[in-house]
């Protein structure tokens, strides 16, 4: 049955268990290298009532997750900041405010979406009805902070274009070098600049053509590179759906009581990062039974056209490109968390009330995506970091 409603009530408290499965595929070389990871998860979700965050007070969503592969334990805290608003004349709208998300390292990300007044960050239209359907932009910014000192902000617009500031710090036993500083600008046509002092003592830039005639070029400090063009505009494209009534899947594992069927909410984005390479695709399926989100699963699977790893050590500077439909790496991240028990204030006043655990499915989203933030961001780190053990390396 179709949520009315998502009350939210403070010290209302959630748990849910499931299990992760990251591939990872190298098409650089021959033979390709490949592996997989799997975890087994839990979460506690706590309500913690309204807080200030994003220039409002949303409702803090506070999860506690527990990821154990074979070889480590991560822990992982995320707060999930959801309200609503009015959406049209009759109708209401459930908004994410952002997130904000620690994990064991220490690594702390911030993730704020643009003002609800924007339309921006909307989850879900209620009463829901089927085949109801809706769309966010990429509008939003993101900071992190790492224990070593290392930062990074980005700054996306509505059509996902971005500008990113990364500082890495330096460290000498004698003195206090000044951090070495990255910017990072992409811009709608797809054209961009990599400004980085990763080749040397003083920034030297990447810079990245919009795509012509069906190539893209790449020109960094002392090379020139063509690839075939390999994404399509817009750079971010998001679509949002109330598929209705649908069985749950067997491997959501949640008790019997829930039933077989769920309304489920979809949101699928595509997304283009022009400087790093990628054409990331992502999919999220939430199952709402009784008032409950009783199961998400979730996917995404990025394909990579540049490597700055510099493995290969390529003359003359270390990049590696490809194009057109043939990505150098894939990964892979899929996810599927069903809800296990409940201690919810509804649960006292009536079945009726119980719109109100709907809004904990958020918690799993808001973790998924802080954990491919985090994946992403380490990207970007190796790269910036190998690009400039190479340079020293040839200098020598």
């Amino acid at each position: 049955m179709p949520v009315p409603a998502r009350p939210l009530a403070s010290g209302d408290t959630f748990a849910y268990a499931g299990s992760s499965l990251q591939t990872f595929v190298y098409y650089g070389s021959t033979p390709n290298p490949s592996a997989t990871l799997t975890d087994v998860i839990s979460q506690s979700v706590t309500d913690d009532g309204t807080k200030a965050f994003n220039g409002a007070h949303p409702y803090d969503l506070h999860t506690s997750e527990v990821d154990l592969s074979k070889t480590e334990r991560e822990a992982v805290t995320t707060d999930a900041y959801v309200a609503t608003a009015p959406y049209g004349s009759a109708q209401s709208g459930y908004y994410t405010y952002g997130y904000a998300s620690t994990d064991s390292s220490g690594q702390r990300i911030s993730d704020e979406f643009a003002h609800v007044a924007s339309g921006d960050g909307l989850l879900d239209i209620l009463p829901e009805v089927a085949g109801a359907t809706w769309t966010n932009d990429e509008a939003q910014t993101i900071a992190e902070s790492e224990t070593d000192g290392s930062t990074s902000n980005r700054a996306l617009a509505r059509d996902g274009t971005y500008t990113e500031t990364d500082v890495y710090p330096q460290h000498s036993q004698s003195s206090t070098p000044p951090p070495l500083v990255a910017t990072i600008t992409e811009n709608g046509d797809g054209s961009g600049t990599y400004d980085t002092p990763l080749f040397g003592s003083s920034n030297e830039t990447i810079a990245y053509s919009a795509p012509a005639s069906g190539s893209i070029t790449i020109t960094s400090p002392g090379a020139t590179h063509t690839v075939k063009q390999w994404y399509a505009l817009p750079l971010y494209t998001e679509h949002d759906r109330d598929d209705g009534a649908l069985a749950i899947p067997a491997a959501c594992r949640i008790p019997a009581k829930y039933g077989g069927n769920a309304n489920v909410i979809e949101e699928d984005v595509t997304s283009v990062d022009t400087i790093f390479g990628t054409l990331e695709s992502f999919e999220q399926l939430t199952y709402v039974a009784g008032g409950y989100a009783v199961c998400t699963t979730l996917s995404d699977t990025t394909n990579i056209f540049y490597d700055y790893s510099g493995q290969g050590d390529e003359a003359p500077d270390g990049l590696s490109f490809s194009g057109g439909t043939s990505p150098l790496e894939v990964e892979t991240f899929t996810e599927t968390v069903g809800l296990t028990s409940t201690n919810v204030a509804g649960e006292a006043r009536g079945r009726s009330a119980l719109a109100s655990a709907d809004a904990r499915g958020l918690s799993i989203r808001t973790a998924f995506l802080a954990m491919l933030e985090r994946h992403r961001l380490g990207r970007v780190h190796r790269a910036a970091l190998a690009l400039r053990s190479l340079k020293l390396h040839r200098s020598h």
